[in-house]
């Protein structure tokens, strides 16, 4: 097998099958496909013009249509990108038959995200497993970046998980969220509420049906600040 050539990071998200709705609802929303690196024209919206739509989604579109599972994490010296599909290999072996998962839209202080309506125990096993089964992958974080992370107010349970796992919002603090803005600060209260709006006609698919959570997914930075660009997706064994 092929696999990708060194890059800066590497991540484990849940993206939907690049085939589904789902995908295109989301890709077609931030403005890009992580799968083919194309960029998408966005949809227009009553209230907004097309730049300012394109500027409040700049940051997610950076990182594409997904969920976090396993933060972005820099390949470990004694590691390969052959050890990396190892382990994305065991984990869509052992984590079961796929599962739907019930969404919602929510105003997560400064920004919108697609969540879940309910705590799910299937979902919390996913997001750890990820952590822990590719931990060994993954370089120790340097300690400028421990001190940065742990700037903003960690709780002691968070700078314990950060010194574990390298990421502090892991198992317990776990958030499963489907980013679709930056942050929305400084718009008008009327104009944030169009926007809601606008998000639940555009996602009302999901938010009526879910998401179908059926594989992980292998994302690369290549460079410093480069688009998230989608690899390889791992569908869970039925």
């Amino acid at each position: 097998m092929h696999f990708p050539q060194p890059a800066y990071r590497h991540a484990a998200y849940f993206a939907p099958d690049p085939d589904s709705l789902a995908w295109t609802l989301g890709s077609q929303w931030l403005g890009r496909c992580a799968r083919t690196g194309q960029m998408l024209s966005q949809p227009v919206f009553e209230g907004w013009t097309e730049a300012e739509f394109a500027q409040r989604t700049q940051e997610p579109r950076r990182y594409g249509w997904h969920a976090t599972l396993k933060a972005p994490f820099a390949l470990a010296p004694d590691r390969t990108t052959a050890d990396i599909d190892a382990g994305f290999f065991g984990l869509s072996a052992v984590l079961g038959a796929p599962f739907t998962l019930p969404i919602k839209l929510a105003h997560m202080g400064q920004f919108l995200a697609l969540v879940p309506k309910e705590p799910s125990a299937l979902l919390q096993r996913l997001a750890d497993a990820c952590v822990r089964d590719l931990h060994d992958c993954a370089a120790p974080l340097p300690p400028s970046e421990v001190e940065r992370r742990s700037r903003h107010g960690l709780t002691p349970r968070q700078a314990e998980m950060l010194t574990l796992w390298g990421y502090p919002f892991v198992m317990d603090d776990f958030g499963f969220h489907l980013t679709l803005t930056g942050s929305l600060d400084g718009l008008p209260e009327a104009q944030v509420v169009q926007l809601i709006d606008q998000a639940q006609s555009w996602f009302s698919p999901l938010l009526r049906d879910g998401v179908l959570i059926d594989g992980v997914s292998w994302f690369v930075e290549e460079t410093p600040g480069a688009d998230f660009r989608w690899v390889q997706r791992f569908g869970f064994a039925p």
